[in-house]
């Protein structure tokens, strides 16, 4: 028999996986346990994700209020500072922060270090029509690394916001962009 999943189901499964990955992290995710606290049916998750790793992964690409399309502002400057101001509104969050929270390395020899792997590369993956547009533009060339950009761009922020509590506002963001910018750009 199959079991149909409405929006509504995936949405709170979604939601629940959010919850446990801020609580306990990756490494001790555990799918019975989360039906459990949330009030799910554990066989239809295992049904429609039998893979555990398979349920994190969807559920970090949905990230919560990551809905917006990715930015065309027609300059990649402008297109990364929209970027940073995303990363720096969703990390300062309260969930954002849980959520990141989730993500720290333990140990670098732990199983789960593929699923972080899988998870960033997906979601910087979302994000190369920003940078092809961009070399579509001239603004940069066809060595420009996207995910390195990436890194460049959201690592200090998330520096600032789950480490050193300082301010991550527009100016930092702008900042940050510009530098990215000038070391991609053509």
């Amino acid at each position: 028999m199959t079991v149909e999943h409405s929006p509504d189901d995936d949405e709170r499964i979604v939601a629940a996986v959010h919850d446990e990955l801020a609580r306990w992290g990756i490494d001790r995710f555990d799918v019975g346990a989360m039906a459990h606290r949330h009030g799910l049916d554990v066989d239809a998750i295992q049904q429609r994700w039998p893979d555990p790793e398979v349920l994190i992964l969807e559920a970090l690409a949905h990230r919560p209020g990551d809905t917006a399309p990715q930015p065309d502002t027609g300059s990649l400057r402008t297109d990364l500072f929209t970027l940073a101001v995303r990363m720096a509104a969703m990390v300062t969050s309260s969930d954002g922060r849980k959520l990141h929270g989730g993500h720290l390395i333990g140990d670098v020899e732990i199983a789960s270090m593929d699923v972080r792997r899988s998870a960033w590369l997906a979601r910087a993956a979302t994000l190369d029509v920003v940078f092809e547009r961009a070399r579509q533009r001239g603004e940069i060339t066809d060595s420009a690394d996207p995910h390195l950009a990436l890194e460049l761009l959201f690592a200090p922020i998330n520096m600032r916001a789950l480490y050193t509590g300082m301010p991550v506002d527009d100016d930092y963001c702008r900042t940050i962009a510009d530098m990215v910018y000038r070391a991609i750009s053509s």
